[in-house]
């Protein structure tokens, strides 16, 4: 082999590696901008995921307030309670403190709501009205203690 083949061999190696070189470069640098990207987005949804437990424990101690001062209607606290819980913690929600709201939620499914009120007619609204009075009578000084409960629980922890 002559020296000219051998240097020529050479130098298509060291091409070749340095292309290699190239290549793998780009391919790293894309690597670590997607890695950097993902991470991003995963901190953005960490943060969504606060704001969203944030409201939902800021709304959980506004309606529970109502309660205790006599501004809401107590089936519709239970209700929203309920969604709420629900969605903080199902576990939480089954605590022996607020099965109140579940029981009142349940036993209120019935009754129609938000648009479909609005459609009703008088007699029909006076008779769910009836049914949500008697709820209220029945579970009222039950719902003012899981509001309570609620005002005290250490809901810092979802946060």
């Amino acid at each position: 082999m002559s020296d000219v083949t051998v240097y020529s061999l050479i130098l298509v190696n060291l091409l070749v590696v340095a292309g290699l070189s190239v290549y793998i470069w780009r391919l790293l640098l894309k690597q670590k901008k997607k890695r950097l990207e993902a991470e991003q987005k995963l901190q953005e949804i960490a943060a969504e995921v606060r704001e969203h437990r944030l409201y939902l424990i800021e709304s959980l101690q506004v309606i529970a307030q109502s309660v205790i001062n006599g501004e809401i209607p107590l089936v519709e606290a239970c209700i929203r309670c309920k969604v709420l819980l629900d969605n903080l913690d199902p576990m939480l929600a089954q605590n022996e403190d607020f099965l109140v709201f579940n029981e009142v939620f349940e036993q209120s499914n019935h009754i129609p709501r938000m648009e479909a009120w609005k459609k009703l007619k008088g007699p029909q609204k006076v008779e769910f009205m009836g049914l949500i009075d008697q709820l209220e009578g029945k579970y009222e000084e039950a719902i003012h203690l899981a509001a309570k409960s609620l005002l005290v629980q250490d809901l810092k922890r979802y946060h």
